[in-house]
């Protein structure tokens, strides 16, 4: 870890990107508890203080029905950053229990493998139209969604890496003493690959983040009275020219966050090799 830390000194983008994300993070959790950032609600409806300028009293403006745009932007992050995890957690559950079948089981694997060439051919946005129209515009429908188009790359490295360290002597040496197959990956190979998966689910959550927020730009997503940041981007599409503040903060919200995972991501794929990883951040 001392390593890690060591190395981030020359870079900062990369600092600039943990701090971001430490702090959107840390301000959802806050939210979250009940705890008040301001002394306006989200859903607090005031007519009189319509379309108001970013001011002292309103950090980031207010919408059409005068609500707080900065406090409906910290709600919206619970929604956002909550899906982009649940999204990551349930594509690593079902791609690397795909991948590690796929590529300890010889027999199975060139079946598997053209199922996921089948499921990777259709486009992603087309499968998460139709998912959300077929189980509603609801959170269930948006993770469902992603979740059907992301566990996949989880599957084909977790394959590729149990196919690799399938063959190292210490899993030959624990089929020897007997150990069943379900021991070996879980206790041998699945620990030795997670610094690759790790590298890869780093990429998942910007994905999640961008996909949540155009399809609910675009209304396939989450619909009233839930709030993302894709909802009121979408929301203020149709006052981009007279309230411009009103899709610039939620939008730059996406951006930042998707641009802080990347250089997170990029950091682990460029600095360490996927076997050494675990070595940096233990050392």
């Amino acid at each position: 870890m001392t390593k890690w830390i060591k190395s981030l000194r020359s870079k900062p983008t990369l600092i600039f990107a943990i701090c971001f994300i430490s702090c959107i993070f840390s301000l959802a959790i806050y939210y979250i508890s009940g705890l008040k950032l301001s002394v306006y609600a989200y859903d607090s409806i005031s007519i009189a203080h319509s379309l108001e300028a970013p001011s002292l009293d309103h950090w980031f403006g207010t919408d059409v029905l005068g609500r707080d745009l900065f406090i409906r932007i910290i709600h919206g992050s619970c929604m956002s950053l909550g899906i982009a995890i649940l999204v990551t957690s349930s594509a690593l559950i079902i791609g690397v229990s795909y991948g590690s079948l796929a590529g300890y089981v010889q027999k199975l694997t060139e079946p598997m493998l053209r199922f996921l060439d089948f499921i990777y051919a259709l486009p992603d946005l087309l499968v998460l139209s139709l998912i959300a129209l077929l189980v509603s515009r609801s959170t269930t429908g948006i993770v469902i969604g992603m979740v059907f188009i992301n566990w996949m790359d989880v599957a084909r490295l977790t394959r590729t890496e149990v196919s690799r360290i399938k063959s190292s002597a210490f899993v030959e040496a624990s089929k020897s003493l007997g150990q069943s197959n379900l021991g070996i990956i879980t206790k041998h190979i699945l620990p030795n690959s997670m610094s690759s998966i790790i590298v890869a689910l780093s990429y998942t959550v910007p994905r999640a983040i961008l996909a949540e927020s155009t399809l609910s730009f675009i209304g396939l997503g989450l619909s009233p009275p839930n709030t993302s940041w894709g909802t009121l981007a979408g929301d203020a599409w149709a006052y981009l020219r007279t309230d411009p503040h009103l899709i610039f903060f939620p939008a730059l919200m996406i951006f930042l966050t998707v641009y802080s995972f990347n250089q997170i991501g990029d950091h682990f794929t460029q600095t360490y090799s996927p076997n050494k990883l675990g070595e940096h951040l233990l050392a």
